[in-house]
């Protein structure tokens, strides 16, 4: 089966430009990055970024395009999330405390000899290790709003690619090497997953694995799952590339593989909210990539889930790598972007070397 080639954009952010900021990643100046210092840790809460600039620049038409961005909604939640956090802070506030911070824009208006021409331009670890550290400025508050509005797609993608690949690196440093290898002898996935993660389910044609956590708030501990999908079948035709199909096909398996608490209760695709659809290209196959929410039938369990459906041309059938979020008391962009950071760090293993069964 021939594998289609065209890409439709992101709902939020152009994929086109994502696509780009990923490739650009290594091309990227890396002020600070020398060997003559030592950087220390990036720090800042994740999704959140750090805007230096002064009052009449921040209150201008460049805050407001900045802001317009960030404030975006992350894609298909079941409340209003932002796709990032962004917090303001003026030039002489910005000390030793603030420059390690996670992500950093600095706004500057100015009429200088390198300001005639507008710029946006990208560092990494120009303070501390792991930092994205970004640059606009220009000559009047006009033209920095100008500049600004034609970057702000990549300054979104990137910042979301980022940070959905720092969970995936701390994942990295202590992963669930015995789940990893089971994963590669029966699905042919070169995987990574959380130490603490688990099987739920493990039947031939689909694999549950979770991860339950517990976060204190309001004076209570409260518990979190996420939980990741794998599952294949045969690739005969280009019609099951398509959203109903990929969705009639999870809420298949899901009815028949992940009960509920409750007697009669199921996980199923939660329709009255439309999930968004984008073709794309995942280490060199193409893909699908869907954004929705799940919710439990006859229960009142629910979240979001991010699922990842490639085409294994060797093999010839459809994989689907998928993860869900359950945080009843918590912002739920934060376990998402986690779950997608780690998804994507997935490859195919080759024929040749795929880990035979025991």
């Amino acid at each position: 089966m021939q594998t289609p080639t065209k890409c439709k954009p992101w709902a939020q952010v152009p994929k086109q430009v994502f696509c780009m900021v990923l490739l650009g990643l290594g091309l990227w100046s890396c002020a600070g990055d020398g060997a003559r210092v030592a950087l220390p840790g990036k720090v800042g809460a994740t999704g959140e970024l750090v805007v230096v600039a002064s009052v009449d620049v921040w209150n201008g038409p460049a805050g407001d395009t900045v802001r317009s961005a960030a404030d975006q909604p992350y894609p298909v939640l079941p409340q209003y999330e932002p796709l990032m956090d962004v917090l303001h802070l003026e030039p002489e506030l910005f000390d030793r405390f603030w420059k390690p911070h996670r992500n950093i824009l600095m706004l500057e208006v100015a009429d200088r000899v390198d300001t005639q021409t507008p710029s946006f331009a990208f560092y990494r670890n120009k303070y501390s290790r792991g930092q994205i550290y970004m640059v606009a400025k220009a000559r009047t508050a006009e033209a920095l709003a100008e500049v600004l509005a034609s970057r702000s797609g990549e300054m979104m993608s990137l910042l979301h690619a980022e940070e959905a690949q720092r969970f995936a690196d701390i994942v990295a440093l202590s992963p669930n090497e015995v789940l990893a290898r089971e994963v590669a002898q029966k699905w042919a996935i070169q995987g990574l997953y959380p130490k603490d993660a688990r099987k739920a389910k493990e039947m031939q044609e689909f694999w549950w694995m979770d991860r339950q956590l517990t976060r204190f708030k309001g004076g209570d501990n409260h518990d979190i799952q996420q939980g990741f999908f794998i599952h294949s079948e045969p690739y005969t035709s280009p019609d099951q590339l398509s959203l109903e199909h990929v969705l009639d096909r999870r809420d298949a398996l899901t009815k028949r593989y992940v009960p509920g608490p409750t007697p009669g209760s199921y996980m199923a695709t939660e329709r009255k909210y439309f999930p968004s659809y984008e073709e794309s290209e995942f280490k060199g196959n193409f893909a699908l990539e869907v954004r929705g929410l799940w919710k439990m039938e006859n229960d009142f369990m629910g979240g979001p889930f991010y699922s990842l459906t490639v085409v294994d041309e060797s093999r010839g059938r459809l994989l689907t790598m998928e993860g869900y979020a359950y945080a009843p008391y918590f912002d739920k962009r934060p376990y998402i972007r986690e779950l997608e950071g780690v998804i994507k760090q997935s490859m195919l293993l080759p024929v040749k070397d795929a880990v035979p069964a025991p």
